[in-house]
């Protein structure tokens, strides 16, 4: 339609010798400003990211699909799948794998998601792109007492640098024969996996062997853009160790933080407290994976979030626990300054409950991933989510489907 609409313009300014100058001035102006228009209404329709005037009302389950559990693609095998994002323009998926070098070196996968009467029809994996180190090298395999590891855990893709950012949540790991401390790192990469620049951590947000900053997976493992691709958020998976203690069974007051990242500047300009639900069930066996936290994030606009809530208690079941609640930013207080939620307790965002897995009735995996998908039949926006099978035997890779109603 743009094309045609140029076309038309062009024909009309040919009309006569003068072209230009048969028309006013202000005609021209005009113009000018209908193609700007259209462009930047094109611009819009290819950038979901840029979404200032998206709401959400609820979301409903369309269908689920399951890929072969630790199936290969180039040499690779596909698991782990902790973060998905959506190329509109290209109509294919970016989806990263945690795994730390130790089945295939770090990566991101390309993906085509064929839906066909508003359900997900086949899924086929395009390309694989390894994550590369600054000096231009691959990870290596993770091993105890080394400081190299890449752990995946979300990625973004922005359309208006061709580019991709990711989580890395490195390792904080004390044993008796050794110590491994990798620190984490949200860095930029190109679309072929080059190095081009890292997020300067705020103070607190480092490993250090005293209880104090990041706890051991409990780094930024939501991640989002938002604001034209000018912000991107990134939440915290647990409270820092200074905020206090990790959600637990009976235990509905732990704090963790939801950061604001200026991408021009790289500075983190914003911090909000978030409240997490307590662990739904008991645990039967005491261990570090006795675990409720934020898995990822999704803006619906400028300032409003998805926070998607993954819990999970060992002994007790076989299924994550799994809720989205929708979070409003605006007069959110701005916690950047509290360096300690103990000593000077925050109030956290109001969240709403969007929608809660267990009410599907069947076996729901660890989620780690989410995006919005193309747009269906009906005009309504679609939603995509992934599993982290973790390698497993035992799990499964499923994908989710869900229509989102404005």
């Amino acid at each position: 339609m743009l094309i045609k609409l140029i076309n038309s313009f062009s024909i009309l300014l040919r009309i006569t010798y003068s072209g230009l100058k048969t028309l006013s001035l202000r005609f021209f102006i005009l113009y000018l400003s209908i193609i700007a228009g259209l462009s930047s209404c094109t611009a819009n329709r290819i950038l979901p990211g840029d979404q200032k005037n998206k709401s959400i009302s609820s979301i409903k389950f369309l269908s689920e699909y399951i890929l072969p559990l630790n199936d290969t693609f180039k040499n690779t095998i596909v698991g782990g799948l902790s973060g998905i994002d959506y190329d509109a323009k290209n109509s294919q998926y970016y989806i990263i794998s945690d795994d730390p070098s130790q089945f295939s070196p770090a990566r991101i996968y390309t993906a085509k998601i064929d839906i066909q009467s508003d359900k997900i029809d086949t899924i086929k994996f395009t390309d694989v792109t390894f994550n590369l180190r600054e000096d231009g090298s691959r990870y290596p395999k993770y091993q105890y007492g080394t400081n190299i590891k890449a752990d995946g855990e979300s990625v973004r893709y922005n359309p208006l640098k061709n580019n991709l950012v990711w989580s890395n949540e490195g390792e904080r790991l004390f044993r008796k024969t050794d110590t491994t401390m990798v620190q984490p790192a949200l860095t930029f990469i190109s679309t072929s996996g080059k190095f081009l620049d890292t997020v300067p951590l705020p103070s607190g947000f480092h490993f250090s062997k005293q209880d104090y900053g990041v706890r051991k997976n409990a780094f930024f493992e939501g991640l989002t853009y938002a604001d034209h691709f000018k912000t991107l958020y990134a939440s915290l998976e647990e409270p820092l160790y200074q905020d206090g203690e990790q959600s637990h069974f009976g235990y509905d007051k732990a704090l963790t933080r939801i950061l604001k990242f200026n991408v021009k500047s790289k500075k983190n300009t914003a911090q909000y407290a978030y409240n997490l639900d307590a662990l739904p069930i008991q645990p039967t066996t005491a261990s570090d994976w006795n675990i409720n936290g934020i898995s990822e994030i999704l803006a619906v606009n400028d300032h409003t979030l998805m926070v998607m809530e993954r819990a999970w208690a060992k002994g007790r079941d076989d299924h994550s626990f799994v809720k989205l609640y929708l979070v409003d930013l605006n007069r959110a207080e701005n916690v950047i300054y509290n360096p300690s939620f103990v000593k000077s307790p925050p109030k956290p965002l109001t969240k709403k409950l969007l929608f809660d897995f267990d009410t599907l009735n069947m076996h729901i995996d660890n989620i780690e991933g989410v995006t919005f998908g193309p747009k269906l039949p009906n005009g309504h926006d679609s939603m995509i989510f992934c599993v982290d099978n973790n390698f497993g035997k035992a799990q499964i890779q499923q994908f989710f489907l869900f229509e989102v109603m404005p």
